[in-house]
C-alpha cells in the first residue's frame, strides 16, 4: 500500500505540480539504516511528500491522534505508514513505538510543531522529539519545507500549483546532556529545529512577521 500511495505522490509532483517542487541535500538520508526526520510542518502534503522523494520504502510517519477518529483518514494514514500520537503529552506507546522502528533500522518522520502552522512561522517545538533524539542513537536528519501551505490550502481539497522547495540537511550534532532528563531533551529538540530553521526563508522562521498560510 505505501508503494502504491508513494507513488501517487510521485505522479502528483511530475504532473499536477508541474514538476515544480525543489529538492536539495537528498544525499544527506541514509540509504539503509535508521533515521529520524524532523521537519517543519506549514502544509497538508507535507509529510507524505517529505517521504516520496527518499529511495526507501521502510518509511514511517507519527501523526496526530484525533485524525485517526475518521475512518477514511485512518485506511489512508495506515496505508502511509503512520501511526498516532497524542499531542501535547508524554505518550509513551508513540515514543517506544517510533524507538522500536528506529533501532529496527527503518526512517521515522516527525512534526515536532504538533499540526501545520497557521501563519507558516516555526511554533515551540515539543519535547518528545528531542527524547526521540537522545535515545534513539540514530542520525536525525532536518528537513525544511516551504510553499506547500499555497498548494493545498487550509479550507480547501483542490491542489494548487505552486514552486515547493524540500531541503533535508546534515545529521545534526545534538547537545551534551547532563543537565537532567526534561531540560536535556528540551535542549535537544531546539537544537533539531535551529537546524531546520537556518535551512529555512526568514519569512518561516520563528522570529519573522507573520504572513498569509491560506
Amino acid at each position: 500500500m505505501y508503494w502504491f500511495l508513494r507513488g501517487i505522490m510521485r505522479v502528483l509532483v511530475a504532473t499536477v505540480l508541474g514538476g515544480r517542487v525543489h529538492v536539495e541535500g537528498l544525499h544527506n538520508v541514509p540509504r539503509e539504516g535508521g533515521a529520524l526526520l524532523v521537519g517543519n510542518h506549514v502544509g497538508a502534503i507535507d509529510p507524505p511528500l517529505t517521504g516520496a522523494m527518499i529511495p526507501r520504502l521502510d518509511v514511517h510517519y507519527m501523526a496526530k491522534s484525533e485524525t485517526f477518529d475518521s475512518a477514511r483518514w485512518r485506511w489512508l494514514l495506515r496505508g502511509f505508514q503512520a501511526f498516532p500520537v497524542v499531542r501535547g503529552s508524554a505518550d509513551r506507546a508513540a515514543l517506544r513505538h517510533a524507538l522500536r522502528l528506529l533501532h529496527s533500522g527503518h526512517i521515522v518522520v516527525v512534526y515536532p510543531e504538533g499540526s501545520r502552522s497557521p501563519d507558516g512561522r516555526m511554533r515551540e517545538p515539543q519535547v518528545g522529539v528531542g527524547f526521540l533524539a537522545r535515545h534513539a542513537q540514530v542520525p536525525v536528519i532536518p528537513v525544511a519545507v516551504w510553499g506547500t501551505e499555497k498548494v493545498l490550502p487550509r479550507g480547501t481539497v483542490r491542489i494548487h500549483r505552486g514552486e515547493v522547495h524540500l531541503r533535508y540537511g546534515t545529521a545534526v550534532v545534538l547537545p551534551p546532556g547532563g543537565e537532567g532528563a526534561h531540560r536535556d531533551n528540551r535542549a535537544v529538540a531546539g537544537a533539531v529545529m535551529t537546524a531546520v530553521s537556518d535551512m529555512l526563508p526568514p519569512a518561516y522562521r520563528a522570529d519573522a512577521a507573520p504572513h498569509n498560510c491560506s
